[in-house]
């Protein structure tokens, strides 16, 4: 089987993946154009349509990934898209986490006493992530819900969330298909470095709250919300990669699996007092 080759499905996967989303912006260029807003959001639902065929039908019972299912629901439920319980912890985790990402941001803003709060700058026609759920629902799903899986029953879990994450961040390199220069390779290698981190953030929270929903929401709000609270209008491209590295992704990744960790040990404690 498929599962029996770990590092061979995820690179079937990664492949297969990036298939997908070509195809799904070549069909989006072959429908007649409107206006702006109107083709990002048809190219949106095609992308849409593209990965539910792939997560929830070719992976699942055609490559029989991440172990063979009997039935949708045992898949669902075995990639941890359903489970949420308990959903206090769940919420918790989410929010608290969040709150960081939020607090060094602001403060990488406001240390240049530039920030100014502007809702323009996370709406269309100056970004369309926040219609765009595809990135955080889909990349989990793939990342943290199958791959993740599929090395967790092969290694242990320090490794499985090391190569998770390292598989995660590589992979947008792809970004660089697009369009190639310089500049954008600068601007793509400090991404894949700052998606191996997020990677390695988010396989904890799911494995610490056995649910991706941790990980979809705050996928979702980083993608779609780090603009509104990091902003630097006045400077130069290498000081806003570098304060986006600082203060948007290392310095809230790094207190967030520090925090994760803590509430962890102590939850633990709690449940599992000494005699």
């Amino acid at each position: 089987m498929l599962a029996n080759k770990p590092i061979l499905s995820i690179l079937i996967l990664i492949t297969t993946n990036l298939v997908i989303v070509v195809a799904a912006a070549a069909l989006s260029l072959l429908i007649p154009s409107i206006d702006q807003i109107s083709d990002q959001i048809i190219q949106i639902i095609v992308t849409f349509i593209f990965w539910c065929l792939l997560v929830f039908l070719l992976v699942p019972f055609g490559y029989k990934l991440p172990k063979k299912y009997d039935t949708f629901g045992d898949y669902v439920e075995g990639i941890h898209l359903t489970t949420y319980k308990p959903f206090s912890r769940v919420v918790f985790y989410t929010i608290s986490c969040y709150c960081i990402f939020v607090l060094f941001q602001l403060i990488g803003s406001l240390i240049y006493g530039q920030y100014v709060f502007d809702i323009s700058r996370i709406i269309p026609p100056q970004s369309f992530w926040l219609l765009n759920i595809n990135a955080g629902l889909f990349e989990e799903i793939m990342f943290r819900g199958i791959i993740l899986s599929i090395l967790l029953a092969h290694y242990s879990e320090r490794k499985s969330i090391w190569v998770s994450a390292v598989f995660f961040g590589v992979v947008h390199y792809a970004n660089l298909l697009h369009e190639f220069n310089n500049e954008l390779l600068i601007f793509t290698t400090a991404q894949v470095v700052w998606a191996i981190g997020m990677g390695f953030l988010w396989a904890i929270l799911t494995i610490k709250t056995n649910s991706l929903i941790p990980s979809i929401i705050l996928h979702y709000l980083s993608n779609a919300l780090d603009s509104l609270w990091l902003y630097i209008p006045t400077s130069s491209v290498e000081i806003s990669l570098l304060n986006k590295l600082m203060y948007a992704k290392f310095i809230p990744i790094i207190v967030s699996i520090i925090w994760i960790r803590f509430i962890s040990n102590k939850s633990e404690k709690i449940q599992n007092p000494r005699k």
